[in-house]
């Protein structure tokens, strides 16, 4: 599973947002290549703009999907921003959530941000740019 498009402008609270993603996410693998964007310290807001998968990574319509999250990088793992509670089970809703990224260095830095999706059965497909 994954948004369709992901994009990024800079300018559902859950306990795992501000930690890094657990070390089974696809996060890991895909962040790297991820949408990037520059951010000032200490920190910046940034709002991400994508519309929810349809289909999962078998290519069969969804019917349970759960959540989207979003996750930046910062260069030392992926970061929970925010998870996402999805618009309804088949997914494609529209999705614009603002997030604070927190750096650790006192200059600009570009940031990596990417988007999964996760179904009923805590199953979280690919990472998306």
């Amino acid at each position: 599973m994954f948004p369709a498009f992901l994009t990024v402008a800079g300018c559902g609270a859950s306990f795992l947002e501000g930690t890094i993603a657990p070390p089974y996410s696809s996060a890991w693998t895909k962040c790297g290549t991820a949408t990037k964007v520059r951010v000032k310290p200490p920190h910046s807001t940034v709002t991400i703009s994508y519309t929810e998968p349809t289909t999962g990574t078998d290519g069969k319509p969804l019917t349970n999907l759960a959540h989207t999250t979003i996750y930046y990088n910062a260069g030392d793992g992926p970061v929970i921003a925010k998870v996402v509670p999805a618009s309804q089970k088949t997914g494609g809703g529209s999705v614009s959530q603002t997030i604070t990224i927190a750096l650790q260095n006192q200059s600009e830095q570009e940031v990596t941000v990417c988007v999964s999706a996760t179904d009923a059965d805590d199953r979280e497909g690919p990472a998306s740019p």
